[in-house]
């Protein structure tokens, strides 16, 4: 039995590892994705801050720091449209869809009409088939 249990660790360390290496690269890419989410919450809370108790020449300063940032940096363009985009796609599919309730009401009146519709045909060849 020890030697089964010897033979299952020397077989299952290496799947061990690359899960632990998996982890790490995972840990790593989510921190980096968090710090970036985080930087950019930090310059937009700077920014309505500056708006709203410093002086102009202090937000136009910051305003000019991030557009020779976004003129001359690849990765703060890209993660500026990544985190534009993150920002607003929960916006957009919540703004862009339809009202459920005006959906159910159109849809009750659809079947209504429909209903009518039936009647009064089953109406006409009743009247059609009594004179007949």
């Amino acid at each position: 039995m020890s030697a089964f249990r010897q033979s299952l660790k020397v077989v299952v360390f290496p799947f061990r590892a690359a899960w632990f290496v998996v982890l790490i690269a995972n840990f790593i890419i989510v921190s980096a994705a968090g710090l970036i989410f985080a930087s950019f919450v930090a310059y937009v809370v700077a920014l309505i801050f500056s708006y709203a108790f410093l002086p102009a020449e202090w937000t136009q300063a910051l305003w000019l720091s991030a557009t020779g940032l976004y003129a001359h940096s690849f990765w703060f363009k890209a993660a500026t449209i990544t985190f534009s985009a993150l920002l607003f796609l929960p916006i957009l599919r919540f703004w862009l869809r339809r009202d459920p309730v005006a959906d159910t009401t159109r849809e009750r009146q659809m079947v209504r009409l429909n209903d009518d519709l039936i009647a009064a045909r089953r109406q006409r060849e009743l009247r059609a088939q009594l004179r007949a």
